[in-house]
């Protein structure tokens, strides 16, 4: 089992709130209620297992890139979950809501907003499964049925954004066109500094089966195929978060790295 941050958080706070974080009904959301939508909507336990880990860990990567830049360290984000788990155990209160900027002039995420949608941002990937153990050919929907789920159960438009934009680095409504995708023609893109990062650190993990950390070149490799457009995103989002060091979290989640691990993320 895989005690990660989000898992740390639970046990310190068994109210599971998220200060600051609340639905359309102006109710604070908690971690039990994010779970206990993700067990409504999953298939089976073998999916509800695949999805809940990627989300806690695509959370951990989150929460360690915020932290990176509220410590303005320039070096890799060491994300082992042993080395943040104390800074965890406090809760997210113990956060600066308002991290001070850090590379780019513009606003840093709210870190409790930032994971709650990463808990969130992958809903829509139960619908997607015809056998509860694989994902099918509609899996380019699932952002967007995971948009309309939140919104169904009332999570509303600000957590519902989280899975419509994060695929990728996003995707241009030109892009959908271009690429004859059956999407509807519009926007998927991460506007937000919340979404940005989420986008970014959902990278990095993939639900594949085994599931696999990402290393960087290998993300950035994957983006690129997509074109300009979202390979230049891909980079905005490394100039805004930095790089991440996978190596601590691969070793503790006994999962491999795809792709080229340099051992260190120094520029």
């Amino acid at each position: 089992m895989i005690v990660s941050l989000i898992d740390s958080w639970m046990a310190a706070c068994p109210e599971g709130e998220f200060c600051g974080v609340k639905d359309q009904f102006s109710k604070t959301v908690t971690l039990q209620r994010i779970f206990d939508f993700h067990s409504s909507l999953a298939p089976s336990r073998f999916l509800l297992n695949l999805v809940w880990t990627h989300s806690k860990i695509v959370a951990a990567i989150v929460f360690a890139l915020c932290l990176r830049s509220r410590e303005r360290k320039e070096e890799g984000a060491d994300i082992s979950l042993m080395r943040f788990s104390a800074r965890a155990a406090a809760g997210l209160k113990g956060v600066s809501p308002q991290l001070p900027r850090f590379r780019l002039a513009e606003r840093q995420p709210d870190v409790a907003l930032a994971v709650v949608g990463a808990l969130l941002h992958d809903v829509g990937a139960y619908k997607v499964s015809k056998d509860g153990i694989s994902f099918d050919d509609s899996y380019i929907f699932h952002g967007l049925y995971g948009y309309l789920e939140l919104h169904k159960a009332g999570f509303g438009e600000n957590l519902a954004l989280f899975a419509k934009n994060h695929t990728g680095s996003g995707i241009s409504r030109q892009e959908v066109i271009k690429e004859n995708l059956l999407l509807p023609p519009q926007d998927y893109l991460p506007l937000t500094a919340e979404q940005k990062v989420v986008a970014y650190a959902d990278c990095f993990h993939t639900k594949s089966n085994p599931p696999a950390f990402v290393s960087f070149e290998e993300a950035e490799k994957r983006i690129a195929r997509f074109g300009r457009g979202p390979k230049e995103r891909f980079k905005e989002m490394e100039a805004q978060f930095g790089r991440v060091d996978l190596l601590g979290l691969s070793e503790e989640c006994q999962m491999p790295i795809l792709g080229r691990q340099l051992p260190s993320c120094d520029r």
